[in-house]
C-alpha cells in the first residue's frame, strides 16, 4: 500500500508540474446606491430608488501551458457576478444577468511574435482608454454612460504585438466575425450585417506617460459603423512634480449607425494619492453632443469620488455624479460601499 500511495504522489506531482493550476482571481465591489432622477421627458415621471449594486463584481481563472521552448497555450474564464441577485430575475421577472460572461478566450503566445486569442473580449479600440476613466468600475457612473464604443464582443480573433523594435509601443488588432449569413448592409448606415467588424489601437505607455488611438469600423453589436478615440494620462509623480497626482483626458468621435449625426465626446480626469494617509480622491468630467448619434442630445457628467485602503486587498468607495442629458432627465447619483479583491 505504501508503495501504491509513493507511487501515485509521484505521478500526481508529475501532472501538477507539467500542467500547472490555474490562477482563481476575482474581487466584489458592492456598493448601495441612491439615484434621484428629475425626468425631462413629456411623461415627466420623477422617480428616486435605493438599491445596491454589483460594479463589475467577478471571478476568473487564467494560466498558461508552455508548448515549446518558445511558444505557450494561454487561457482566461472570467465571469461577471450580480453579488445581490438571488436568482437571474429582478422582481418584475425581467433579467439581471446575475452570471455572465466576461473577457473569455484561449490563445498562443510566442516570445517574440506575440499573442493570438480566440474568444469573447474587448475590442482594443475600448481597451484604448487605458486608465482614464476613474470611474471605470461603477456600474452607473463613468464613460460608458455617455458614449458609444464600450464593446467587449463576441467570436473575437485579436493580436496584440510584443513591445515593437525595443520602444514601449504595442499594436493591437481584433477582428469581430460576424453571426450573419447574408450579403445585406443595414439600412440608412454603413454596416454590412454579413461582414467582420474590426478594432485597432496603437499605444505608447513608459515612465508615467500613457498615449494611445483606437479605431472601430462595423461594430455591429455597438451599432457602430466607425469610431476613433484619442486617450492620454500622465502620472505627474514620475514626472517629478506632483506626487500621487494622475491625469487623464480622452476624446472620441463615432459614426453611429442609422443617425446622420456624429457623437463628440471627451473626458478629462485626475486622481490625486493623498501621501501616507490610506486616502485617494478623484474627479472626472465628460462631455458628448449627440449622444448616441441624436442631434443636439447632449450629455454631461460631474463625478466625485473618494477611495480608502483599508489593506491590500480591502478598499471603501464612495462616489457621487450629476449626469445631466438635454430634454431627457437630470440624474443625481451618490453611493458607497466596500471593494475586496483576490
Amino acid at each position: 500500500m505504501k508503495k501504491i500511495a509513493l507511487a501515485s504522489a509521484i505521478a500526481l506531482a508529475s501532472i501538477t508540474a507539467a500542467h500547472a493550476a490555474p490562477t482563481v482571481y476575482g474581487k466584489v465591489l458592492l456598493t448601495g446606491e441612491y439615484t434621484d432622477v428629475d425626468d425631462k421627458t413629456a411623461a415627466n415621471k420623477d422617480t428616486s430608488t435605493t438599491k445596491l449594486v454589483s460594479n463589475s463584481s467577478r471571478i476568473g481563472f487564467k494560466g498558461e501551458d508552455d508548448l515549446t521552448d518558445t511558444t505557450k497555450l494561454v487561457y482566461q474564464l472570467e465571469y461577471g457576478i450580480d453579488v445581490d441577485a438571488a436568482s437571474n430575475q429582478d422582481s418584475k421577472g425581467k433579467d439581471k444577468n446575475q452570471f455572465y460572461s466576461r473577457n473569455t478566450y484561449i490563445g498562443l503566445a510566442h516570445n517574440t511574435m506575440g499573442t493570438l486569442l480566440a474568444g469573447r473580449h474587448d475590442t482594443p479600440f475600448k481597451l484604448a482608454k487605458g486608465g482614464v476613466d476613474v470611474f471605470n468600475d461603477y456600474d452607473n457612473v463613468g464613460l460608458g454612460k455617455l458614449m458609444v464604443g464600450e464593446t467587449r464582443a463576441n467570436n473575437v480573433i485579436a493580436y496584440k504585438s510584443p513591445t515593437l523594435v525595443g520602444v514601449p509601443v504595442t499594436f493591437m488588432a481584433a477582428a469581430v466575425l460576424s453571426e450573419e449569413d447574408k450579403d445585406a448592409d443595414v439600412a440608412n448606415t454603413d454596416i454590412d450585417e454579413g461582414a467582420n467588424g474590426y478594432s485597432a489601437s496603437l499605444a505608447y505607455d513608459q515612465n508615467g506617460v500613457y498615449l494611445a488611438a483606437g479605431y472601430d469600423n462595423n461594430i455591429q453589436i455597438s451599432k457602430t459603423d466607425s469610431a476613433w478615440r484619442l486617450a492620454g494620462s500622465v502620472d505627474m509623480g514620475k514626472m517629478n512634480m506632483v506626487p500621487g497626482l494622475t491625469l487623464g483626458a480622452l476624446y472620441q468621435e463615432t459614426d453611429v449607425a442609422d443617425k446622420s449625426d456624429d457623437e463628440k465626446s471627451w473626458l478629462v480626469s485626475g486622481k490625486y494619492k493623498i501621501g501616507a494617509t490610506p486616502w485617494a480622491v478623484k474627479a472626472q468630467y465628460i462631455d458628448t453632443s449627440n449622444q448616441s448619434g441624436v442631434k443636439d442630445k447632449d450629455a454631461t457628467e460631474v463625478a466625485l469620488g473618494a477611495e480608502y485602503t483599508i489593506n491590500k486587498a480591502t478598499k471603501g468607495h464612495l462616489y457621487a455624479a450629476q449626469i445631466d442629458t438635454d430634454n431627457v432627465s437630470d440624474k443625481t447619483i451618490v453611493g458607497g460601499g466596500l471593494e475586496y479583491k483576490f
